[in-house]
């Protein structure tokens, strides 16, 4: 029977053995602490040696405040990863997205309060407080406040210092409640074809130097984070592609895409024409395609506030609220409306998925619902898309399916075409 400190998940614990059961309690990770736990430590074996010490002796402890835990948090699970550079760090616009809840609305809420003593009554506070204030603005973004709070309690839980994780209980105990899919996109921020014309005039007229990066975000759909990393070598001008790989976030940080894979993406014709009468005769492997004027990485926000405002206040007047990411929105919208594949968009853009791209910008598709009743009947000699399967069972077997012979087949073996998808828009029947 004995106790002692042992080092242990981030944290300074101490470990009791007593009549053949083992405890351990959690003290804390800084050398106050550590001390601290060899001084708890030191009198459990002295009441042991004593036979005076009781299962529940020290049970009180000092009260650990959420903001000081949330801190802690920041600095051990968000930044450190980052400055080291470590595999499955979070991308830095999402640390900063973190810091930014725990500081603006997570702390001030809760304070000092015992991170243990915060119950499903205190997260219900919190979102009701959300919503009576207004801050933050929009329920999807109370949502993601309250899934960094979510995430403090996961690695309290998982450290011991919690029983269990107050959000989930509260999330379970509201139920499957119904809510929009997808992003709710701001009108004020999708330009009609002749208004992305007027602003592309407007930088022409008087940010020349920046229409060749205006073009690319216009053309391609991609972040301005993505522009801003590009670099001469991972253009293709003769084959008419760029490969998009990294991103450039916060005016500090250099990391991969926002969904961590690289793309291609297609040129359109003028944009490679335009890159093609900027590209230098030698460049290194370094050289960036947008520098700013140092010739380094172009800062975005001094990019919005010189550069972007100005032209679109020129070609799009007063009070309305367009940002470089609606370029983004804009490639979206004009090529859905025109029917581009579906498949084609998301891929050159680098959305997650084509169910992501439908749920933001579906209502951009055309709105023709009539005159497909005669699609099948009326294409009698096309072929469908798959043979009928027959199924030969065989005794004591499980059953085998083999493709029909040709003559039963709904298409002559010669012309089976491959599966329909129809949101890469390759129907077999027109």
């Amino acid at each position: 029977m004995a106790a002692k400190v042992k080092w242990d998940r981030g944290a300074w614990w101490v470990i009791t053995h007593y009549e053949g059961r083992r405890k351990k309690r959690r003290v804390g990770p800084t050398q106050a602490q550590k001390r601290e736990a060899e001084e708890m430590a030191r009198k459990i074996n002295a009441a042991l040696a004593l036979g005076t010490f009781a299962p529940d002796q020290g049970r009180e402890r000092e009260p650990v405040p959420f903001a000081r835990y949330a801190e802690e948090w920041l600095r051990r699970e968000v930044e450190l990863p980052i400055a080291r550079d470590a595999s499955g760090a979070l991308a830095p616009a999402t640390a900063q997205l973190h810091s930014r809840h725990v500081r603006r609305y997570l702390a001030p809420f809760f304070g000092q309060r015992d991170l243990r003593e915060i119950r499903v009554p205190e997260v219900q506070g919190l979102y009701d407080r959300c919503l009576e204030t207004g801050r933050p603005p929009s329920e999807r973004s109370i949502e993601m406040v309250l899934a960094t709070l979510r995430r403090i309690f996961a690695y309290a839980e998982a450290h011991e210092v919690v029983g269990r994780n107050p959000v989930e209980v509260w999330k379970r105990s509201r139920g499957r409640r119904r809510r929009s899919s997808g992003y709710r996109l701001d009108p004020e921020n999708v330009l009609g074809a002749e208004e992305l014309g007027a602003l592309l005039g407007a930088v022409a007229e008087k940010f020349s130097g920046y229409l060749p990066l205006f073009l690319f975000l216009a053309d391609t759909g991609a972040r301005i984070g993505e522009a801003s990393a590009l670099r001469w070598i991972d253009l293709d001008l003769e084959a008419g592609t760029v490969r998009i790989a990294r991103s450039f976030s916060g005016g500090r940080y250099l990391s991969p895409t926002k969904t961590g894979r690289e793309r291609t993406v297609e040129l359109s014709t003028r944009l490679r024409e335009v890159l093609e009468r900027i590209r230098p005769d030698l460049y290194g492997d370094d050289a960036l395609v947008f520098p700013n004027e140092a010739g380094g990485f172009l800062d975005p926000h001094n990019f919005r506030d010189r550069v972007f405002r100005p032209a679109a206040l020129k070609a799009l007047g007063k009070g309305r609220r367009f940002t470089p990411h609606g370029l983004r929105h804009t490639f979206a919208s004009l090529h859905l409306a025109r029917g581009t594949n579906i498949k084609w968009i998301q891929a050159q853009g680098g959305w997650a998925s084509a169910k992501v791209l439908l749920d933001t910008y579906g209502h951009f598709l055309p709105t023709e619902t009539t005159g497909y009743a005669d699609a099948l009947s009326g294409a009698p000699g096309r072929p469908y898309t798959a043979p009928r399967v027959a199924v030969q069972r065989t005794r004591g077997r499980a059953p085998t399916r083999t493709p029909a012979p040709t003559g039963r087949s709904l298409a002559p073996r010669g012309g089976l075409e491959p599966p329909t998808r129809c949101l890469e828009g390759s129907c077999s029947i027109p």
